[in-house]
């Protein structure tokens, strides 16, 4: 699918083959060249639907002149090394994202640092197997590029007759970055606010001193005064109610840290895994990926409530157990 929802920038849907089954990327056409804005995944499927949208507007993939990347998932960044070896395209990400690339490219460090995290908070092995698994599927749709230029917040960019300003947008990812369009009030959001679900928070693995939540909920609140008019997300459609949306997002966050603390505080002696807590919250019938998520999710709530002096963290035989203090 291939839209025009402001005049010259167009928002294209392109296939995943996950339950999540589309992300959309967006392109912004200026005088001859077109700005992309993310990628998708490094599949032949991906790369003929995006080569069919540029037709339809009158643009080929030789014509992408620049590919901003939001943030260093394999659905919005795997095909920009592809797309850069046909139109020899600029690639601007965050440095810390890339970094993070950098480091994951070499798959052994990954696998590893995944298996001593989750075995640590409670992820039995057949999960963990599994989740190496479709780790390692992933891996090979997201192509390997070069960074020409590194995103910074406050940077902007003339893209045709418009600016770009870059939001540093940290939560989803260590080094997210969000694009806005001042002056038509459009946000181009990837996946730091999307409409109908909430991004998920995940530690990072290489930078243990990253907070996702509070991060998370700084970065809302720093952008909630721009006077945005439209959100233009990755998955689900773009929306109008940015301030009340954010404020939805930030609610269901201090739900969920409550009901974490919940979970906690039900055992009256001994500790809880971060595992443990995520089946209190999500239940215990979850796909192996799933369960990936939820730890995920629980995990992010868990290092906040320790942080607030609520909850204490404790390892026990290589395993990380959580219990309230007092």
């Amino acid at each position: 699918m291939i839209k025009e929802i402001n005049e010259n920038l167009y928002i294209i849907t392109l296939p995943m083959p996950f339950r999540l089954k589309h992300v959309h990327v967006y392109a912004l056409l200026h005088g001859g060249g077109v700005a992309l804005f993310d990628t998708g995944l490094n599949t032949p499927e991906t790369f003929s639907v995006l080569e069919a949208a540029m037709k339809r507007i009158g643009r080929s993939i030789q014509d992408i002149d620049r590919i901003f990347i939001s943030h260093r998932h394999g659905d919005h960044c795997g095909m920009a090394g592809r797309i850069k070896a046909e139109s020899g395209a600029e690639i601007l990400m965050s440095e810390t994202d890339y970094a993070f690339i950098a480091m994951s490219d070499r798959e052994e460090v990954l696998i590893r640092a995944m298996r001593d995290f989750y075995l640590r908070h409670g992820l039995g092995e057949e999960a963990l197997s599994i989740l190496a698994s479709i780790m390692k599927g992933f891996r090979k749709m997201t192509g390997s590029f070069t960074l020409d230029r590194t995103l910074r917040h406050g940077q902007t960019h003339a893209v045709g007759d418009r600016t770009l300003e870059v939001l540093s947008a940290p939560g989803h990812s260590t080094g997210h970055s969000c694009f806005f369009l001042r002056e038509q009030g459009i946000l181009i959001a990837g996946d730091h606010i999307l409409p109908d679900i909430t991004p998920n928070l995940s530690p990072d693995l290489f930078e243990p001193s990253f907070y996702p939540l509070s991060r998370f909920v700084e970065s809302l609140t720093a952008i909630q005064d721009l006077p945005v008019r439209l959100v233009c997300p990755a998955h689900g459609q773009p929306f109008a109610n940015f301030r009340e949306r954010i404020e939805e997002i930030k609610d269901h966050h201090r739900e969920r840290k409550g009901l974490t603390l919940a979970s906690v505080a039900s055992v009256r002696e001994g500790m809880k895994t971060a595992s443990q807590v995520s089946v209190d919250l999500f239940g215990p019938e979850l796909p192996e990926f799933d369960q990936f998520l939820a730890i995920n999710e629980t995990y992010v709530h868990l290092l906040e409530l320790v942080r607030e002096g609520l909850v204490r963290e404790e390892t026990r035989d290589d395993k990380s157990y959580y219990a309230m203090i007092g």
